[in-house]
C-alpha cells in the first residue's frame, strides 16, 4: 500500500501499513467508497465491474444497472470523449485531474457527476471516484434563467429609458431637472440647452444659478427652496447668463428614488406675450374657471385656454396650444371639430356634444362639449368653448359627434361644408359602431355571442371595441 498512487496526495498513510494488511475484504471495499459520492471498480478495459453510491436517491437513475457495461456506455453521447481521456490519462500517469460527465436518465434530468480515475499498483482494477454535482447544476441553472430574468428587465428599462430620452428631447417645451438638495442640473432637453444658449452637456451637474444672471439668482433660490419644502409651483422671470431677454419660468416639485427634486420649465416672455389674452381678457378669472375652457375663431384656431383645459391634456404652457387647432386634442378625427362649429354657425349655441379628448400622454377620454358664439363679424367671430369630462351615464344623453354616434340630418347638414370622403368614412364608423352595440345588447354583453353574429372573429371584435371607446360598454349599460 504504500506504493500506491494517489490523487496527488502530499502524504499518504506509512507507519500504519501494517494495520492496512489486517483489512478485509469488505473493510476495503468500504474505504474505497467513502470518499467519493459515486464509486466506480473499472477493469482495466473500462467495464463497470462494481458500484456504490452514499445518496439513496442516486438509486432511481439506475445506477446499479451499469454494472457489466462499459462506463463510456452509461454517459451522453457529448461525454464519450471526456471517458476516453480519462482512462487515456490514467494508463499514462495512473491518475486523472476531475472532468464532469453526464449519465442520462430517463423521463428526469442527467445525473452530473464529476469524476477522477485512480489506478492503484498491483491491483487489475481502476477506480472512479466522483462527485454528485446536482446541486451546483441546479444553481447554475437557477443562476442562468436569474441572469435572463434580469436582461429581460434591463430590456425593459433600456426601453422605457430611450421612450423617455425621446419624447424629452422632443417636447417644444424647455425642461432643466433640478437637484433639490444641491440645485445642481441633473438634465435638461435640447430646447432648454438652446434657450440658455449652452451645449446640454456643459449644462448637466453644473449649479443652476451659473446659468442665470448674477441678479436673479437670490429670486431662484428662493423659489427652488420654496418649490421643494413647501411643495408648491412657484413662477418667476429670470434672464439666462450673458443674455438680456426676460424668461419666464415654473418650478414644480416632484419625488424621485425617495428624494425631492425639481422641474424649471422656461419661454420666453417675448413669446408668452404675444400669446397673451387679447384685448385685456381676464385671464384670471377665466383660470378660475372649474372647466376647461378655450376661445377659438371660426376655423377652431386656439387664442385663449385656461389652466383646466391644460390639465385636461397634460400641457404644461398656454404657449404650446395658443395659436394651434383645437382639433389637435378634440375629437376622434377633424370631422368632429368641424361638426361642432357648423352647429354653433347654424344654431348659434350647442349643448352637450359628445367627443372625445386626446392628451399628450395618449390618452383618450370622452368628454361633453357646450359651445356658443360670442361677439364679432362673420370674418373675426370668436367662439367660446366649455369642455367637460362626461360620465358614462351622461354620455348616453348626450348631442353626439360623428365619431360617436350620429343621424342621418347631421351628415346632410355637413354636404358642401365637408369632403365627401371624410362623410363616408364617419358614416361608416358611426354604422359600425351601432351594428356592434346592439349585438352586444341583444347577446346580453356577451362578446363571444356578439362575435358570432357579427360574423367577426373575438379577437377581431376587440379590436373594433378598443377603436370605438366601447370596452366598458357592459359596465356602462348596467
Amino acid at each position: 500500500m504504500e506504493k500506491q498512487v494517489s490523487r496527488h496526495n502530499h502524504r499518504i498513510f506509512g507507519r500504519s501499513a501494517r494495520l492496512f494488511d489486517q483489512a478485509g475484504p469488505e473493510a476495503s471495499a468500504f474505504l474505497a467508497s467513502v470518499g467519493a459520492d459515486v464509486s466506480l471498480l473499472l477493469s482495466a478495459e473500462g467495464d463497470i465491474i462494481d458500484v456504490a453510491y452514499r445518496d439513496p436517491s442516486l438509486e432511481r437513475y439506475g445506477i446499479d444497472d451499469w454494472i457489466g457495461r462499459a462506463w463510456r456506455d452509461t454517459v451522453t453521447v457529448e461525454c464519450v470523449d471526456k471517458i476516453d481521456a480519462l482512462i487515456e490519462e490514467n494508463a499514462k500517469t495512473g491518475t486523472t485531474r476531475r472532468r464532469q460527465v453526464n449519465h442520462p436518465a430517463s423521463g428526469m434530468q442527467d445525473l452530473p457527476v464529476d469524476y477522477t480515475l485512480l489506478t492503484v499498483e498491483g491491483m487489475p482494477w481502476r477506480l472512479a471516484l466522483g462527485e454528485d454535482m446536482r446541486k451546483l447544476s441546479e444553481l447554475q441553472q437557477q443562476l442562468v434563467r436569474t441572469q435572463a430574468e434580469l436582461e429581460t428587465e434591463y430590456r425593459k428599462i433600456r426601453d422605457a429609458e430611450s421612450r423617455y430620452r425621446t419624447i424629452f428631447h422632443k417636447t417644444a417645451q424647455a425642461i432643466i431637472v433640478i437637484d433639490g438638495e444641491s440645485h445642481a442640473v441633473i438634465d435638461i432637453n435640447l430646447t432648454g440647452a438652446n434657450l440658455l444658449h449652452q451645449p446640454a452637456e456643459r449644462i448637466i451637474d453644473k449649479p443652476v444659478l451659473q446659468l442665470i444672471e448674477r441678479e436673479d439668482r437670490a429670486k431662484l433660490t428662493d423659489a427652488l427652496n420654496a418649490a421643494r419644502h413647501g411643495g408648491t409651483r412657484q413662477n418667476l422671470t429670470l434672464r439666462a447668463a450673458g443674455h438680456p431677454e426676460p424668461l419666464l419660468g415654473v418650478i414644480e416639485p416632484y419625488r424621485e428614488s425617495g428624494r425631492g427634486n425639481l422641474m424649471l420649465s422656461l419661454v420666453p416672455a417675448a413669446a408668452a406675450s404675444a400669446h397673451a389674452a387679447p384685448e385685456g381678457a381676464d385671464t384670471a378669472l377665466l383660470d378660475s374657471f372649474p372647466e376647461a375652457l378655450v376661445l377659438i375663431d371660426r376655423k377652431g384656431m386656439i387664442s385663449i385656454a385656461n389652466d383646466p383645459f391644460l390639465d385636461l391634456i397634460h400641457v404644461l404652457n398656454k404657449s404650446l396650444v395658443v395659436d394651434r387647432n383645437l382639433n389637435n386634442w378634440l375629437g376622434a378625427s377633424s370631422v368632429d371639430l368641424q361638426v361642432l362649429l357648423s352647429r354653433v354657425r347654424e344654431e348659434g349655441q350647442v349643448r352637450q356634444f359628445s367627443t372625445v379628448i386626446r392628451d399628450e400622454l395618449g390618452t383618450t377620454r370622452t368628454v361633453a362639449v357646450s359651445a356658443a358664439r360670442m361677439s364679432g363679424d362673420a370674418d373675426d367671430q370668436r367662439i367660446g368653448v366649455v369642455i367637460t369630462e362626461a360620465s358614462r351615464r351622461d354620455s348616453q344623453f348626450a348631442v353626439p359627434a360623428p365619431g360617436v354616434e350620429s343621424g342621418s340630418s347631421d351628415f346632410a347638414e355637413l354636404v358642401g361644408r365637408v369632403p365627401l370622403k371624410d362623410l363616408i368614412r364617419e358614416a361608416v364608423d358611426v354604422i359600425e359602431k351601432m351594428c356592434i352595440e346592439a349585438a352586444l345588447r341583444q347577446t346580453d354583453n356577451n362578446r363571444a355571442s356578439a362575435a358570432d353574429m357579427l360574423g367577426l372573429s373575438r379577437q377581431s371584435l376587440y379590436i373594433k371595441l378598443r377603436r370605438h371607446g366601447l370596452e366598458d360598454f357592459g359596465n356602462a349599460s348596467s
